[in-house]
């Protein structure tokens, strides 16, 4: 999911994003357009490289919120350090509405959260301006997989097993899932933290591993094409998308975790350019043809908007504080 372009890639699009641009009394990059001109287009940060569900929600949504725009909104995928690489060259970028962000929680708050963090932001420094969807999280397994096919077998296989199970990455939703459910199950699994989903896929279908959690957007696809079989679903019931998985609550194992992800700025965004880009998310959101095809992916499309967002955000950092110390 996180294929981190290159230096030369990210010096480029530097360049070409602030080529005539000059600096604020701040530091901050100011544009050199007329006093209240308005961006001809915006660039749309995927924090994370091609092939995940932060990929595939970006460039879902983004062609609407261009349609409601009225103006070029590209999607530029920039990865690395689960995903402060990009929120960081947000943070820097104008704040004349020329680029958002995506951005997936708890990774944003976990990343805020590590001591060993050394990029100095935490969600003070963004607008927090919709929350898009809330991705559940799955366990799964390689669709050759003969010792467990339901959430029951595989539970009761890892109590007398050490199983291996990939996620996406230390401290991002899927390695919380994980240590949710080794708290819950009274015991621990071999955890292997991968680069991104994408790289935990492959392990998962070259059978390098037992398991990999993930998100009902990532597994839709794949399980319904007979690539993986899904396990288990970590809420208290069944994804409408997969009527037939288990859920852990089903089993007596209480955890509930999910990915979820919307669509921020940095802070003293333009207030002229916040409100039109407000009003185009908002009708993105509600537009039929995204709503459709934001089924059609497995993406459950749950907006929460301004203050709403703002206030979710904060009680999700409250929670994640609570559990941070059974994070690896």
């Amino acid at each position: 999911m996180k294929r981190t372009i290159s230096v030369l890639a990210v010096a480029a699009l530097v360049l070409a994003l602030f080529a005539g641009c000059g600096k604020t009394e701040g530091g901050k990059a100011a544009s050199s357009s007329s006093a209240g001109a308005s961006p001809k287009e915006v660039t749309f940060l995927c924090p994370s490289a091609a092939g995940g569900a932060m990929d595939a929600n970006s460039r879902l949504i983004a062609p609407y919120i261009q349609k409601h725009l009225g103006k070029p909104v590209n999607v530029v995928n920039m990865g690395g350090s689960a995903g402060w690489v990009g929120w960081k060259h947000l943070h820097d970028a104008p704040r004349d509405g020329s680029m958002l962000s995506y951005a997936n929680f708890p990774n944003m708050i976990n990343g805020y959260l590590d001591p060993k963090n050394t990029v100095g932001l935490d969600k003070s420094n963004f607008e927090f301006l919709a929350l898009y969807t809330s991705d559940i999280n799955v366990v799964a397994a390689n669709a050759k997989e003969k010792r467990y096919s339901n959430a029951k077998e595989f539970f009761d296989y890892a109590r007398k097993n050490l199983v291996t199970v990939a996620d996406a990455g230390a401290r991002t939703d899927d390695a919380v899932a994980v240590a949710l459910l080794e708290k819950a199950l009274g015991f621990k699994f071999k955890r292997v933290h991968f680069q991104n989903s994408a790289e935990g896929l492959a392990a998962l279908y070259g059978g390098h591993v037992d398991a990999w959690v993930g998100n009902v957007s990532e597994v839709l696809a794949p399980s319904k094409n007979g690539e993986m079989k899904v396990l288990a679903v970590l809420d208290k019931k069944r994804s409408e998308y997969l009527p037939n998985v288990q859920t852990a609550h089903e089993v007596g194992v209480e955890v509930v975790n999910s990915s979820s992800r919307g669509i921020i700025a940095a802070k003293g965004l333009d207030p002229t350019e916040k409100e039109k880009i407000m009003q185009a998310i908002k009708k993105a959101m509600e537009d039929p043809e995204q709503l459709a095809a934001a089924e059609k992916q497995g993406v459950g499309v749950t907006p929460l908007y301004g203050a709403d967002f703002e206030a979710w955000v904060n009680e999700q950092d409250k929670n994640i504080r609570g559990i941070f110390d059974l994070l690896d």
